[in-house]
Order: C-alpha cells, then sequence, then structure tokens
C-alpha cells in the first residue's frame, strides 16, 4: 500500500511539474527588450525638413517574426505603423528567418502559430506572409514593388526579403510566385549553411549545385540577390551568376568594424560596379556598439569605397539586435549626417533613393 501511494505521490509531483514548465514555457518572452538610447538628440527644422522630403526606406526588418499587432503603438520591440509614420519611415523590407537560431519551429510552437510551421520553414514564411497581408487587408499597409508607387506620400508601404533560401525547402521552382507576394530578395543562406550555400557565420564553401539552379531561378523570376549573410565563397558565385544587381541588405564596412557580418572594400566595390546597394545595419554585430554615430562612420567608409550611390540603411529593427533607436527615432540620424556636412541630395539617396534607383533597374 505504501510503495502504491509513493507512486501516486510521484507522478503527481511530475504531472504538477510539468504543468508548471509548460505555462512557464508560454508565460515566457523571448524578444528582447528595447531600451532606446539616443532619443536625446534635438532635431533641427532643416533635419526634419530634408527627412521628410526624403521617400525612407529600410531594407531590413524582422518585425513580422514576433507576435506582436503591429497596428497598435508600444507593444515591442523597435518597430510599429504607427512608430513608422512618427519616425517618416515610408517603406520597410519585412524580412522573413525561417531558422531563428535552429528553434524557430519551438518559437512557433511558443506563439501559437499554426501546427504545420512547428516542422516546416516554407509554412513559416507562408504564415507571415499571410500576416503582412492581413495587415494589407485591413488599410494599415501597402505591399508592392512598384517605385513609383513607393514615391506617392501618405501611407505606409512594404515588400518582402527572404533570410535563407532553405525556407524553400529545396524547391526552387517555389521562386517563381513570391514576388506576386511582394518578395523582392532572397539571401542564399541565413546563420548556417544550407543545401544552397555557405553561410558568413558557417563554413568556407559556396554555391552548390542546387544553390546555382536558384540563382538562375531567381534571374528568370525577376528576384534580387541578399549577400547579407554570404560564406566570401558565395558571395563571389552569387555575382557571378547574377544577372540582376546585389544588394546587402543588412551590414556594415569590415575596415571600421572586423565583423563576419560586414564587407569587405573588395565586397563593397564589386556590389557597386553592379550597381546594387549595402544597407547599413544600426546595431552590433555589424557596429561595435549601438550607436548612430559609428554607423555613420560605416556609411562614410562605404560613401568613400564604393561612392554615394551604393548606401542605404538596412537597420535590423526587431532582429534580435539592440540598436540605438527605433523606427520612431531615425530623424536622429538625418540630423547628425547633416551635422557631419553630408549635402541633402546625398542624404536623401541614403535615406531611400539609392534603394528606388534599384527597384527601377529590375522592372
Amino acid at each position: 500500500m505504501g510503495e502504491r501511494h509513493s507512486g501516486w505521490r510521484r507522478a503527481g509531483l511530475f504531472f504538477l511539474a510539468s504543468l508548471t514548465a509548460f505555462l512557464l514555457f508560454f508565460a515566457f518572452n523571448p524578444e528582447p527588450t528595447f531600451r532606446p538610447q539616443e532619443h536625446g538628440i534635438e532635431i533641427s527644422q532643416r533635419a526634419r525638413r530634408v527627412h521628410d522630403e526624403a521617400v525612407v526606406i529600410d531594407l531590413h526588418v524582422d518585425s513580422l517574426l514576433w507576435p506582436r499587432d503591429l497596428s497598435v503603438a508600444g507593444l515591442g520591440g523597435q518597430v510599429d505603423f504607427p512608430r513608422m509614420r512618427a519616425g517618416g519611415l515610408d517603406v520597410a523590407a519585412f524580412t522573413i528567418p525561417t531558422a531563428f537560431f535552429g528553434v524557430a519551429g519551438l518559437k512557433a510552437f511558443h506563439d501559437r502559430w499554426p501546427m504545420r510551421t512547428w516542422f516546416s520553414p516554407w509554412a513559416r514564411l507562408q504564415h507571415q506572409l499571410r500576416k503582412m497581408e492581413s495587415f494589407r487587408d485591413r488599410g494599415e499597409i501597402t505591399i508592392t514593388t512598384d517605385p513609383s508607387a513607393l514615391r506617392q506620400p501618405g501611407r505606409l508601404y512594404g515588400f518582402h526579403g527572404i533570410e535563407g533560401a532553405h525556407a524553400l525547402e529545396g524547391d526552387v521552382e517555389r521562386v517563381r510566385d513570391l514576388p506576386k507576394r511582394g518578395v523582392v530578395f532572397i539571401g542564399v543562406a541565413h546563420l548556417t549553411d544550407n543545401a544552397f550555400g555557405a553561410s558568413s557565420s558557417g563554413g568556407d564553401g559556396g554555391l552548390t549545385p542546387l544553390g546555382r539552379r536558384l540563382l538562375a531561378e531567381m534571374n528568370r523570376a525577376g528576384v534580387l540577390v541578399d549577400l547579407a549573410h554570404a560564406s566570401p565563397q558565395t558571395f563571389s558565385d552569387c555575382l557571378a551568376l547574377t544577372e540582376l544587381p546585389p544588394l546587402v541588405s543588412h551590414g556594415g564596412a569590415r575596415a571600421v568594424n572586423d565583423s563576419w557580418r560586414n564587407s569587405s572594400d573588395a565586397q563593397i566595390r564589386a556590389v557597386a560596379s553592379r550597381n546594387g546597394v549595402i544597407g547599413v545595419m544600426l546595431a552590433p554585430p555589424a557596429l561595435r556598439e549601438p550607436s548612430l554615430e559609428e554607423a555613420i562612420r560605416h556609411i562614410e567608409h562605404i560613401i568613400a569605397v564604393g561612392g554615394e550611390d551604393v548606401v542605404a540603411l538596412g537597420s535590423d529593427f526587431d532582429g534580435y539586435v539592440s540598436p540605438p533607436i527605433g523606427a520612431d527615432g531615425l530623424p536622429a540620424l538625418t540630423e547628425l549626417m547633416l551635422r557631419r556636412g553630408f549635402d541633402e541630395g546625398r542624404i536623401q539617396k541614403i535615406l531611400g533613393g539609392n534603394v528606388l534607383r534599384l527597384l527601377e533597374r529590375t522592372r
């Protein structure tokens, strides 16, 4: 009788421990706490005018990863639609990660995404596309890749990039329909090597035969290649095969900060020579520290090496990083560029003009 009672007691304790762990798992919020550091910069009237006159485009925003209603201000992170309006961020490339440090399936389960997303990166991609389409259907944002539409003031606009071709699950023909959903670019690899090619945080390899088939399909579909997480050899292989202008959606200059996330001078020149753009991140690991001043040093170096037509913004907002500002703080970057002596034409190119030119070349 005592053994039976002891067995029931152990089973009860195990059940309570499991229930507690289950509840704690869903109560835990994995999104980092954001504390802006550079909102105290005084914005001059000139900076506000220059910022307002520009079409401000950010090439890398990961907000769809998080279980937030982007139509509501201040629920977390660095981006929502009210903060985009407050900061004059007219257009965002809402990028779609599907690996998330190798635990994307667990995160999908945590965030109560549909069951199929727990096991399939393609399903996670589709889920995030549908999430943005639901905001579109509510009239919160317009999804378009048409540069002439993006020049129209008064609305928020978005398009998409995909972080890592592993999301295609080996089927390169899936690329064909993605532009209809607003996808502009795809990165071959994200944080690890995959069946298509090597990552800058992975091995030393380049494109695989499947990766070469992917580039051919992207050329046919008009989808740009994002070199942000590419290994040096993957970077070179993609440049050799793409028929479209390349881009680095988010990164920096290795000469300013010798990070695996940054481009060498030779890579900067190669992107510039192909009429591509490099989006400068506003946070580590591209930067040494979360500082707009340091971000401007990266901008200045990229201009010195590749010219002012190659620089863009690629903040990596909501990408599990710690930037000094959120979307509503972007006028501070314009203010600091003016203080560094940038002329207004150069600033407007950096804020979005160069991306508009890139999109025009793909049509």
